[in-house]
C-alpha cells in the first residue's frame, strides 16, 4: 500500500510541475523551431493556417514545438496529463472523458518510428480531434 501511495504522489508531483503556456510562448516556440530547422516560408504559411503536410520538415517541426512546450519527449512520447492541463488549465480532471480522448491520439511508438514521425502522428491526431480546444487555449487573452 505504501508503494501505491508513493507512486500516486510522484504522479501528482510530475503533473503539478507543468506550467500552462500562453500564446506568446507558442509564437516564440514556433519562431525558434522555424529557425532551428530552416523551415521554408511556404510551409510556415501553411502552419499559420493550422495545415501540417506529411513531410519530414513538418514532422520535425511539430516534434520541435511539442518538445519545447513540454508536451512531447523523444524517449517517452506525449505526456497526456500535460496536454490536458495545457488545454483546460490547472483544474484538469485526468479521469474525465476528454482526458481519454486525448490519450487515444498518442501511442508508445510500437511502430518504431523516428521521433519526428512519432510526434507528427500524435500531433496531427490531436489537431484533428481537438483543434477548437487547442485554438481556444491559445487565443489572445482580453
Amino acid at each position: 500500500m505504501k508503494v501505491f501511495v508513493a507512486i500516486c504522489v510522484l504522479i501528482s508531483l510530475a503533473s503539478a510541475d507543468y506550467v500552462v503556456k500562453n500564446r506568446n510562448d507558442m509564437l516564440a516556440y514556433r519562431d525558434e523551431c522555424v529557425k532551428e530547422l530552416a523551415i521554408p516560408v511556404d510551409l510556415v504559411e501553411k502552419y499559420q493556417k493550422w495545415e501540417y503536410p506529411n513531410d519530414t520538415k513538418t514532422q520535425c517541426y511539430l516534434k520541435c514545438v511539442f518538445t519545447k512546450w513540454g508536451l512531447f519527449d523523444v524517449q517517452t512520447g506525449f505526456n497526456v496529463e500535460n496536454i490536458h492541463q495545457q488545454l483546460v488549465g490547472s483544474h484538469a480532471d485526468h479521469d474525465d472523458s476528454f482526458h481519454g480522448s486525448l490519450a487515444q491520439c498518442v501511442d508508445k511508438n510500437e511502430q518504431g518510428s523516428n521521433a519526428c514521425e512519432w510526434a507528427y502522428r500524435g500531433a496531427t491526431c490531436l489537431l484533428k480531434e481537438h483543434l477548437s480546444q487547442i485554438q481556444k487555449s491559445l487565443a489572445p487573452k482580453a
